[in-house]
């Protein structure tokens, strides 16, 4: 999430490149500062940037790029939440409670789990493809292996009936060709999960007071393996909740209307921020300028933009005013 230059949009604009990266922020603000709709202008930057700038590879799973599969957005408002705009980029939208969040975590573990366990036979199926020659079907039942074959397949079709956003179309031409002389086969095979998660914790959820034995703070902990690309939890102030999660979130957002020793605790939290010429007193003073609408940039749709201090996983490198403004020291 990088800032770049216009040359360097032209240069990449059409590029398919990996975007392998794993995000997890942080938006601390009182009700009414900007935090949700920055929470949901930075997942929908995500989703978009997967879509135009990644493809999924078959033959690379690991990198798990491709288009956002699951673009997922708890709130305690569902239904009257303004901030949403629902119509594009398949937002699942979920109304906040502790069960929600469970159930969530579990659903996510189960569908990477299956996954990974028919991504090993769908292996099996494209090599098998790849490596062997067979004029049609009919020829293939008498393969030593073609018993094991067809139970493969039919774990791949029963993975992509449960889970019908995962499929992938294959790309090799000389697996399709194999594959065609198969009866009842699309050609599409599963693809790994991408998920991005947005949760506004407008209520407070129990889930992030009750320690680390719960199944919501798992999932952030395991979060690469389960396929969670993002994640985007906003709080309305900076409480245990953030010093449970602080050592997993890489950027921070800070809004209007938190209370001055709250904002000191982060500064204590962040080991990272202090220098020999950057103190708590120096980072309170700067949180104080930086907050507030910023006038001069409204604009005809009658939209403030909100200013806030951004805090990437490197303070002493990446701490900047809105995600344009650096600060040097």
């Amino acid at each position: 999430m990088n800032n770049l230059t216009s040359d360097e949009v032209t240069e990449l604009k059409g590029a398919k490149y990996p975007l392998q990266s794993f995000q997890f922020v942080g938006l601390f603000g009182s009700p009414g500062s900007g935090k949700t709709y920055q929470l949901m202008k930075l997942s929908q930057e995500v989703v978009r940037w997967s879509k135009e700038t990644t493809e999924y590879n078959l033959d690379k799973p690991e990198l798990c790029n491709g288009p956002v599969t699951h673009n997922i957005y708890i709130t305690p408002t569902a239904f009257t939440d303004n901030t949403l705009n629902k119509g594009s980029n398949n937002i699942t939208v979920l109304e906040f409670t502790d069960q929600t969040l469970t159930d969530l975590s579990d659903q996510i573990r189960d569908m990477s789990k299956t996954e990974a366990q028919v991504r090993d036979l769908q292996n099996f199926i494209r090599t098998f493809m790849r490596d062997t020659e067979f004029k049609d079907h009919r020829e293939l039942l008498t393969h030593p292996f073609y018993s094991q074959l067809i139970q493969c397949i039919k774990a791949v079709e029963d993975m992509k009936t449960k889970y019908p956003e995962l499929r992938v179309k294959e790309q090799n031409q000389k697996i399709i060709k194999q594959l065609n002389k198969l009866y009842n086969f699309d050609g599409y095979f599963i693809r790994r999960p991408k998920i991005v998660l947005s949760i506004d914790d407008a209520a407070g959820s129990k889930l992030f007071t009750q320690g680390t034995n719960n199944s919501f703070y798992k999932l952030i902990c395991t979060r690469r393996h389960l396929s969670v690309f993002f994640i985007g939890l906003a709080f309305q102030t900076i409480s245990d909740s953030f010093k449970r999660f602080k050592t997993q979130m890489n950027s921070m957002i800070l809004f209007r209307g938190l209370p001055p020793e709250a904002v000191e605790d982060m500064f204590e939290c962040v080991s990272s921020l202090a220098s020999p010429i950057f103190d708590k007193k120096t980072f309170l003073q700067l949180y104080r300028q930086t907050i507030g609408y910023n006038e001069e940039e409204f604009n005809k749709k009658n939209n403030f933009r909100f200013n806030f201090l951004f805090i990437q996983s490197q303070p002493n490198v990446g701490l900047s005013i809105g995600y344009d403004q650096p600060i040097t020291k």
